[in-house]
């Protein structure tokens, strides 16, 4: 080894007695390979007894991303040592020597070696395992002392500039590492640590499903993804296949497949759960006896009798579990869908295979994954209990299974694939490797209610595993993890190379555009100051393009399918759009990307497009021309691409964006900056996912100025790919041509810049100008086509004041009690002290007790973001049927005040841990994601309304109405949530249920809630108090008719089907035209039977009402007359008449007469009438009534036939659940319903 090889050390800060063993460890002084040590604290840390010549480095947290940075910017030396335990270390003789030596000789990144570990005061060996290209899960064990590249590092710091993961810091930085060279597992045991978690392994492999661990998991996520961004392996699930389960003949359709061997403890009950199932479907019940040597075998044969068990006994014997699955399901017995249920196990209830079948037709899916509870064998739960992998989520879930160690239980397939796919044939892991495969092709459904018992005891194989036994099961899954990214790299490999083949092709074909091809390679280019010219005269058909509307509509679009050449072959992208190779090319690789419909060139809604053709072809780069910044077809909605790198804005991206102003930021380091140092104009969006990308085109589409006779901000788009990232540089554009294009004589200089120009790259089709272009005229030209400065540092106020808008907190109400319980699971703060455990306050004096003292109030401060609290004996549903109390736990602040001789508990937190909360208990986790963006809006609308209501009365600006009208002829009351002065909603069904993180969230929620963001719906400077309700019935209804008689202009009536928005054809208040309408069944989106799409909206309860579009309701005169009674305490008499005087625009009636042979009076609006007329609540008030069997002019009885299931104002759950399945978008759902509205952005940054 060279001795002038320097390391320096970077150690956890400790004790001091730690601090100075260690420093006495390392060999330091002249001539010694240790040049500086650092000691790493939080930022929160009193630091003190720190060793002579040693220093100090303070960030968020030990492996947060800015303590990484601050090492790489401390030291120059050749390695780093970092250590990331606070206990005692010992190294070994020579270790550190040893280290350097093992990455000299390799050239490794990384090197990491086996150790000595000190466990409840015992040493023994701990050994490592080899890193691999598929050891990406962030718990892999390098024990706690790594040796690094100093290179490496300073240029992992260089790259990212300015990480803010405040747990995932190292994790991503060891990717990067992984990416950069070798992690080396040098095999020899170099040092002595003291192990601090001797917690079993059967516990620790699931704290990565722990909800506690949540925030963790989220940053660990976004690194991984990161990486196999970088690495070509991400999946993109808008490429799966959709399986046919109409193929196929089976005996059966569903097997539940049981392995087993020497389960004689537990298989009988296993087969009797399996059998006790309810469905509508035949199915059977496959176990594979795997030569059992106990009494399985007998027991099995003891329930021969029920002809649905399938007991087979392979003649092989070297089967494991995989092996028996693959004999299973290939078996003539199998049924179409084969669900897993182990011989330890037990299904909760015995719906669930009919919940597994059910999924795999409402989700399309060809694996579907549930939930299970993990139990003793007396099914005494055990923790972490419920584990149901809320990690995945509909786009990424694929991705992030490569990070962790499972998948979930039940696993189910369709038979024909895992038939094509296989089991390999081991007895570990073995469901996790189909779980990868499918994943890498197919939709995986998930289930996120309890289907599954997993029994743990002393037979299991993996409650408690050796060190030996786990380090082999990771090295598997490690291996697995492998295969599976090589196998997702081959594919994506394959996507790209079939573009490359398609345009190899048409090339063959199309021997005039090849010509043009291989003549790019004769181009002539020069640099022109820092940009390029290219003298390319085939392009003077672009340059010289008349777009004026006259010259447009004389001649044929090109793009359109129809009036292409017919040598002109096209390539599906996206079934929206065609990729086509450029006839008049600029670079060596060009495509043109039309939409298939004839519509104008937009940006707005169509910006996804470019992400989306990123992330299948990463290798291109994609550029937009606006309307008349460029575009040679504006009337052809259409998109660019070819060769990256070529562009000068590329080349000099590195030095540009380390000099660009940051603007707006968001997660991961996301966010919106200003190109500082180019020769024009320009924005950068930076981004890892598509709703950021698109979330932050909108702030800058919003911030550009629009001139009158303009569709959309005039701009240039050029976007590639750098590793992980999305790059789009979009240039602001005031001038579609620069003065010189129109000049005369030498002055003129024919160039339309369009973005390739504005990119860097100047296209000149005569060779005079091409000979004349100076690197000032380039820069003045593209200067004179860009915004002005002054109007440029208008657009970043604007883009500056939207990142100002942080998200806005919600105070929710919980519970009031004379005494409260509550636990503080994490360290809060109350007047600068932390706090933690249980908690006990008492009503007291007036005031609240606790701890012996008294308070006005009391406020408790999370001191992380993943904090939380338990309340006891919350009550929910209160007054309706289902009322009962639990335990609840909820994120955020916990406030505590007084009002009326109680103590009020109101939970503070920002709105969109809210919204995830209300939507996943409000809306099914099978709901489209177009019906949950849709929900998320109209939910986030409603409550910043009542948010700012609630402001709006307390200062006096608005004044609470009333909600009643009465007479002694009329009572016209109203219903709306009550108004709350102490905080802004309560948490229960009388505003929204609200049940902070006690459920699981929905991932499928979380990924809504991210995707709209901050986003509400407007109507000026207002926000729209957005309704909604089940089924409109065919028509929506207007809010004047169901709450005070005030017209909203964003809650008109719509007839609920396409053309979308329109108004009603039928005057639904005339009663002739009501009756007809309401006795009729029009087509519209709310009019379906399709139990897939109705489970979206409705629970299991209400699944049993069919027929909701047009009902039924009968009444015996009798019947009716006590129950006018019994609701309005009012003695009608017989019921002679219910006579509608006032329909609203849906035919809901808004005011009715009942007509008594003792009294009659008017009632009002339609709740009203729907509580009166129902025990409960009528379907809706849009209804008809048919008196029959009248007896001395009294009817005897009534039927109401209606239309509709709740109020029908604003959003129809169910036409809008029909309208996401027919794949209309959750904004063009939102605009339906919602007419005169727009939706914006109230804000998009988190709260600090």
């Amino acid at each position: 080894m060279e001795k002038n090889k320097k390391i320096s050390c970077f150690l956890a800060y400790s004790s001091s007695e730690t601090m100075a063993s260690l420093m006495a460890q390392l060999p330091m002084g002249k001539g010694e390979i240790v040049d500086q040590v650092f000691f790493l604290a939080a930022q929160s840390v009193a630091i003190e007894g720190i060793p002579e010549h040693a220093k100090v480095l303070q960030g968020t947290g030990l492996i947060a991303s800015d303590m990484m940075l601050l090492m790489a910017k401390s030291t120059e030396a050749d390695y780093v040592l970092f250590y990331m335990k606070s206990s005692p270390l010992t190294l070994g003789y020579h270790a550190l020597e040893r280290m350097i030596q093992a990455a000299e000789q390799t050239g490794a990144a990384m090197v990491y070696a086996d150790h000595y570990s000190v466990e409840d005061g015992k040493t023994q060996k701990h050994p490592v395992i080899d890193y691999q290209l598929g050891s990406i899960r962030d718990d892999f064990d390098f024990g706690s002392v790594v040796l690094l590249n100093g290179k490496m590092l300073r240029k992992y710091a260089e790259e990212r500039q300015s990480e803010h993961y405040k747990y995932a810091g190292w994790y991503d930085l060891r990717l990067f590492l992984s990416r950069q060279g070798s992690i080396f597992h040098l095999n020899e045991y170099l040092y002595t640590e003291e192990e601090d978690d001797l917690r079993a392994s059967g516990e620790k492999q699931f704290d990565y499903v722990n909800p506690r661990n949540r925030e963790v998991q989220i940053e660990m996520e976004q690194a991984a993804t990161r990486h196999l961004a970088a690495i070509g392996a991400l999946v993109d699930t808008q490429r799966y296949a959709q399986p046919d389960f109409t193929k196929g003949d089976f005996p059966v359709e569903a097997s539940v497949i049981i392995p087993v061997y020497n389960r004689e403890k537990t298989v009988k009950d296993a087969v009797v759960s399996a059998l006790s199932q309810v469905t509508d479907f035949p199915f059977n019940v496959i176990v594979v006896d795997n030569h059992s040597t106990d009494k399985t075998t007998e027991i099995l044969n003891s329930l021969a009798t029920d002809d649905r068990l399938v007991h087979l006994m392979p003649s092989r014997t070297d089967l494991g579990i995989g092996g028996c699955w693959n004999y299973a399901i290939n078996d003539e017995h199998c049924g179409r869908f084969a669900v897993q249920l182990d011989s330890d196990d037990l299904y909760s209830s015995e719906h669930t295979l009919q919940t597994i079948v059910n999924a795999f037709h409402e989700q399309k899916a060809a694996m579907i994954v549930g939930s299970y509870r993990m139990c003793d064998f007396d099914l005494n739960t055990l923790p972490p209990g419920l584990i149901s992998h809320s990690e995945w989520t509909e786009n990424n879930g694929c991705n992030n299974a490569l990070r962790i160690n499972g998948l979930g239980a039940p696993r189910a397939f369709f038979t024909p694939l895992a038939r094509q796919v296989q089991f390999p044939n081991t007895s570990y892991g073995e469901d996790y490797a189909m779980g990868l495969a499918f994943s890498r092709s197919f939709r995986i459904g998930r289930i996120y209610d309890e289907l599954y018992l997993c029994r743990r005891w002393g037979g299991n194989s993996d409650a408690v595993l050796s060190l030996e036994r786990l380090n082999a099961n990771n090295t598997y899954k490690d291996q697995l993890r492998t295969m599976e990214l090589l196998a997702r790299k081959q594919q994506n490999d394959s996507v790209e190379k079939g573009l490359y083949d398609f345009f190899h092709k048409q090339l063959n074909q199309w021997k005039e555009v090849q010509t043009r091809f291989e003549e790019l390679a004769n181009v002539q280019t020069r640099e022109v100051g820092s940009a390029l010219a290219q003298y390319n005269p085939a392009r003077m058909v672009s340059t010289g393009a008349k777009i004026d509307k006259a010259s447009l509509a004389k001649r044929p679009c090109f793009l359109c399918a129809k009036n292409r050449p017919s040598v002109q072959i096209g390539l599906p992208f996206h079934h929206d759009f065609d990729i086509l190779v450029n006839p008049f090319p600029i670079l060596p690789v060009h495509f043109t990307i039309p939409a298939c419909k004839h519509q104008a060139q937009s940006i707005a809604a169509n910006y996804g497009q470019v992400h989306r053709l990123l992330s299948l072809y990463p290798h291109l780069m994609v550029f937009y021309n606006g309307p008349k910044c460029g575009a040679s077809a504006p009337d052809h909605l259409h998109f660019q691409a070819g060769t990256s790198g070529i562009l000068p804005i590329q080349k000099h991206w590195k030095a540009l964006w380390r000099t660009s102003k940051p603007l707006l930021t968001l997660d991961n380091n996301d966010g919106i900056y200003a190109i500082e140092d180019y020769i024009c104009p320009a924005l950068a969006i930076v981004s890892h996912d598509e709703e950021h990308d698109t979330q932050l085109f909108q702030t800058i589409y919003k911030a550009l100025p629009l001139k009158e006779d303009e569709t959309e901000p005039m701009m240039n788009i050029v976007s590639w790919r750098d590793e992980e990232r999305f790059i789009s540089v979009v240039f602001p554009r005031q001038k579609h041509r620069p003065a010189c294009y129109s000049a005369e004589g030498e002055a003129q200089y024919l160039v339309s810049p369009g973005s390739l120009d504005m990119g860097g790259l100047l296209i000149l089709p005569r060779q005079t100008d091409f000979e004349r272009m100076t690197g000032e005229r380039a820069e003045a030209i593209l200067q004179e086509v860009s915004l002005s400065k002054e109007a440029m540092d208008k657009v970043v106020k604007n883009i500056s004041l939207a990142n100002q808008k942080a998200e806005p907190e919600v105070s929710v109400g919980i519970v009031s009690a004379e005494k409260l319980h509550f636990q503080l699971n994490n360290e809060y703060t109350l007047d600068g002290q932390e706090v933690i455990g249980e908690q006990l306050v008492e009503y007291s004096q007036g005031k609240i007790r606790w701890k012996g003292a008294y308070y006005e109030e009391l406020l408790f401060t999370p001191k992380s973001a993943d904090s939380s609290f338990t309340l006891a004996d919350v009550t929910i549903g209160v007054n309706f049927h289902w009322e009962r109390k639990e335990a609840q736990t909820f994120l955020g602040q916990l406030h505590l005040i007084i009002d009326e001789g109680k103590i009020v508990a109101i939970n503070k937190l920002p709105v969109e841990r809210y919204l995830a909360s209300v939507i996943s208990s409000e809306m099914s986790a099978t709901s489209s994601l177009e019906l949950l963006k849709a929900h998320a809006v109209i939910s986030r609308s409603w409550l910043l309304a009542q948010i700012e209501k609630r402001k709006d009365i307390a200062n006096n600006r608005k004044s609470a109405t009333s909600a009643m009208i009465e007479t002694p002829e009329e009572l016209v009351r109203w219903f709306d949530r009550e108004d709350h002065k102490l905080f802004d909603v309560c948490a229960d069904d009388h505003c929204q249920r609200y049940q902070g993180i006690t459920k699981a969230t929905s991932p499928h929620v979380e990924e809504a809630i991210k995707a709209t963001r901050g986003q509400v719906l407007m109507v000026g400077n207002e926000i729209c108090d957005a309704r909604f309700s089940k089924c409109c019935g065919g028509v929506t209804e207007e809010y004047q008719y169901c709450w005070e008689n005030l017209s909203k202009s964003y809650l008109l009536s719509v007839a609920d089907k396409a053309p979308l928005g329109t108004t009603p054809s039928i005057d639904l208040t005339n009663e002739t035209h009501a009756r007809e309408w309401i006795l009729s069944s029009p087509e519209a989106f709310c009019n379906t039977h399709d139990m897939a799409v109705l489970s979206q909206v409705l629970n299991n309860y209400d699944q049993e009402t069919h027929d909701f579009y047009r009902w039924k309701v009968d009444f015996r005169q009798t019947e009716l007359a006590e129950l006018i009674r019994k609701k309005t305490g009012i003695d009608f008499g017989a019921i002679i008449d219910l006579q509608p005087l006032e329909r609203g625009k849906s035919g809901r009636v808004s005011r009715l007469k009942i007509v008594g042979t003792k009294y009659s009076r008017v009632i009002g609006k339609e709740l009203e009438i729907r509580r009166t007329l129902s025990e409960t609540h009528l379907y809706s008030s849009a209804f008809v009534v048919e008196r029959s069997h009248i007896e001395n002019g009294v009817p005897q009885h009534f039927q109401f036939i209606g239309a509709g299931w709740g109020h029908g104002v604003g959003l129809c759950q169910i036409g809008a659940a029909v309208m996401g399945e027919k794949g209309y978008k959750y904004d063009t759902i939102l605009h339906h319903y919602y007419k005169n509205a727009t939706i914006e952005a109230l804000y998009i940054r988190c709260r600090e």
